[in-house]
């Protein structure tokens, strides 16, 4: 009996040994993930975690706040202070705990039973026994590298995240820059349909005009408040989303943007290799690549095992009605007669077939992107171009000839608002033309996996501003007092 129970004991105590210092890493991954995303932007990471750098973290987003945000700034609070992409590294310690699952054993069957003999002379029949799965221990190193593959598949997918949160927030810092821009725009716009409705009212007072002249300054200056109602709810929204973006709540909303949209850059990216850039940078193009490696790697453990069937070997002990003990090892062994596996096989092989699939598409698209935003981001620098060189240039002198004529008393007072107005129209439509120049440049820097393929030109210096709203009175007979 006392060597039964130490054959038990040191196989318990074998068993313990092998799996009992088995930890999940606390921070599983990150630093993988942080290197990965600075080899494609440059930024700081951080996952909140309940320690004393969180705290640290709070005290550099509050700093960051109490001056106009950059682009710069505000990508910096998203990525410290996001609570999806927080969310998103948990997968990292998820997985990591699949990796340390299958580096551990199953927990050995203890099992026992008591007969009790039909006889009054014969003793209570013990039997006691361990048993391992063996198959598991020899499937532990293939469980463990395919594990690992699933590990770095995630950390290129978290790491992925950080890259498409980065594009999101960049896109709409400037399309919430550009809003509150067109919104002061709007404003003077305004201003002008109300000076312009102003001036009727007066002239029709003193039967100048007629109703109808009057009624068209009224529509025109209605218009023109409707639309600083939507690029109001526009900035709005714009603001709301940002915030979300930049996880902030509370009294952390009341911070600032500059005034302006900044100019292009005096060049636009160099067009050579943009495709195989965006082919060796994408880090969801690598994630599906390891997607495929992980089912290649399952497919061929299911192959190679397909014929061993559940292996159990133990230790057993057992007390005849005799008293006499009787010690031994076991072994079960599962025939695969009925089933081989094949049904897991034909689904792994059409699973590796469909993510293969899915890679090659994924990298057509990424391909095909990549040269339809290179293509937009040209279109829109030469409407931009066409709007400061051209358009705007000759609102400015439509203007100041009618301000000419008008000073000669050669058209009317109406006649020169209306071309102020019209430059204001062409200067909104020049800053939106900016804007999605910004939002595409955005679009393409994650195209390309992070990084444009050449540094930032130095920006041009020039700016086109038309002059704030124009008041005209009758008693100064002038058209170019600038509120």
């Amino acid at each position: 009996m006392n060597y039964s129970i130490r054959c038990i004991g040191l196989f318990l105590f074998l068993a313990l040994v092998m799996t009992g210092c088995a930890q999940v890493p606390k921070e599983a991954g990150f630093s993988n993930v942080e290197e990965l995303v600075g080899q494609r932007v440059d930024y700081r990471l951080h996952w909140n975690q309940g320690t004393e750098a969180d705290r640290e973290v709070e005290k550099a987003i509050e700093e960051l706040l109490k001056v106009k945000l950059t682009p710069e700034a505000v990508i910096q609070i998203a990525l410290l202070n996001n609570p999806n992409l927080q969310a998103v590294y948990e997968e990292l310690g998820i997985t990591q705990a699949d990796v340390v699952e299958a580096g551990l054993l199953e927990n050995p069957v203890l099992f026992g039973q008591a007969r009790v003999p039909n006889k009054s002379e014969e003793s209570t029949n013990y039997e006691f026994g361990i048993t391992q799965n063996f198959l598991n221990i020899l499937m532990l190193p293939a469980r463990k590298k395919l594990s690992g593959i699933r590990f770095e598949q995630v950390k290129l997918h978290v790491a992925d995240e950080v890259i498409r949160l980065v594009a999101d927030v960049r896109k709409s810092y400037f399309s919430t820059l550009g809003a509150k821009q067109i919104r002061d725009l709007r404003n003077e716009i305004t201003l002008a349909a109300g000076n312009a409705f102003e001036l009727a009212q007066r002239l029709y007072s003193a039967g100048n005009i007629g109703d109808l002249e009057l009624a068209n300054e009224k529509a025109h200056f209605e218009q023109a408040r409707l639309e600083l109602a939507n690029s109001e709810v526009a900035l709005l929204d714009g603001r709301e989303k940002l915030m979300r973006l930049m996880g902030l709540w509370g009294p952390q909303t009341n911070w600032s943007l500059p005034e302006q949209l900044p100019d292009i850059p005096a060049d636009e990216i160099s067009l050579e290799r943009l495709e195989s850039m965006a082919i060796e940078n994408r880090l969801d193009l690598a994630a599906a690549r390891k997607e495929v490696e992980a089912l290649a790697q399952a497919l061929g453990i299911t192959i190679d095992w397909r014929w061993v069937g559940q292996i159990e070997v133990g230790i057993s002990t057992e007390r005849e009605t005799d008293r006499t003990w009787v010690t031994g090892p076991s072994l079960a062994i599962e025939l695969p007669i009925f089933n081989q596996r094949q049904v897991d096989i034909a689904r792994l092989e059409a699973q590796l077939r469909r993510s293969q699939k899915r890679l090659a598409a994924q990298a057509i698209e990424i391909r095909s992107e990549v040269r339809s935003l290179r293509n937009r981001l040209i279109m829109q620098r030469n409407l931009i171009d066409h709007y400061r060189g051209t358009v705007l240039p000759l609102r400015k002198q439509i203007v100041d000839l009618t301000l000419k004529k008008y000073n000669y008393m050669l058209v009317g007072a109406f006649d020169l608002l209306m071309a102020k107005q019209q430059e204001f129209e062409a200067y909104q439509k020049y800053l939106e033309a900016v804007r999605d120049y910004w939002v595409i440049r955005a679009d393409m820097q994650r195209s390309l996996g992070g990084r444009l393929p050449t540094s930032e030109q130095n920006q041009s210096d020039f700016q086109i501003y038309p002059d704030a709203a124009v008041t005209v009175t009758e008693e100064n007979n002038s058209a170019n007092k600038i509120n």
